[in-house]
């Protein structure tokens, strides 16, 4: 039974009118990555990928990295931002790689409806809700084939899967979704309704309630000598508690 998101929370926006709202370019390709700032989370593999985009594919694309321990973004409270940073430099991307900082979950889903393509790449990960908050918005999502995630995101229907720490791959699925944009809305649409079907907080209750319901029936009946013993137990328990 996977994890779920509340319809209520997270729903597509007009992608024009989310951009406006966080000071987005309009027609710019947009790639975000949303989530904590830690190393096992990939992040550097999804900066690397940019900058593969711009270098092997001669693209460009802005990269709008949300999350940390602080509203504003900062080194020393989210030490792997300097990292990342680092890793941006190198690869020749460091003006399109934009580190927005903490954001409250009422403002999550404008990311998510703003951009062209959500992104999350870890090399561990056991299931990850961002890939469903995503796809609740109608954005197509690039992720790696690793845990949960290789369950949430249907490789070539609401996305694609990706080898985790495999720039190269990633970077070819970023260009074709920006070569083919009725493709990213295709996947968009199908994300969706993926995530309406299999991951609202209604059907996952209702899944766990049948798994309830199976593991009570697999439980067998007490005999009757069973049933007799209990009853002698529980009268001498009253009997010495009197």
């Amino acid at each position: 039974v996977p994890c779920g998101f509340d319809a209520d929370e997270f729903h597509p926006m007009d992608r024009a009118t989310a951009r406006e709202a966080l000071g987005w370019q309009q027609d710019q390709f947009t790639v975000l990555q949303l989530g904590r700032l830690v190393e096992r989370k990939g992040i550097d593999n999804v900066v690397r990928g940019v900058g593969v985009l711009k270098q092997a594919f001669s693209a460009s694309a802005e990269l709008y990295i949300v999350g940390g321990n602080s509203d504003a973004p900062n080194e020393k409270a989210s030490p792997e931002i300097a990292r990342l940073r680092g890793i941006a430099r190198d690869c020749g991307v460091a003006g399109q790689t934009h580190f927005v900082g903490r954001r409250g979950r009422a403002q999550l889903r404008y990311f998510y409806s703003a951009a062209d393509v959500f992104v999350t790449t870890p090399w561990y990960e056991p299931f990850g809700i961002t890939p469903v908050e995503a796809m609740a918005c109608g954005t197509p999502v690039i992720g790696a084939d690793v845990g949960g995630i290789r369950y949430s995101v249907a490789d070539g229907i609401t996305g694609f899967l990706v080898p985790p720490r495999d720039p190269a791959a990633l970077a070819a699925r970023l260009d074709q979704l920006r070569r083919d944009p009725a493709l990213a809305r295709r996947m968009g649409e199908a994300g969706l309704e993926r995530a309406r079907k299999e991951f609202t907080w209604r059907g996952v209750g209702e899944a766990l309630a049948q798994i309830y319901m199976r593991t009570a029936r697999l439980v067998p009946a007490k005999t009757a000598e069973e049933e007799r013993v209990e009853v002698r137990v529980r009268a001498a328990a009253g009997a010495s508690f009197r």
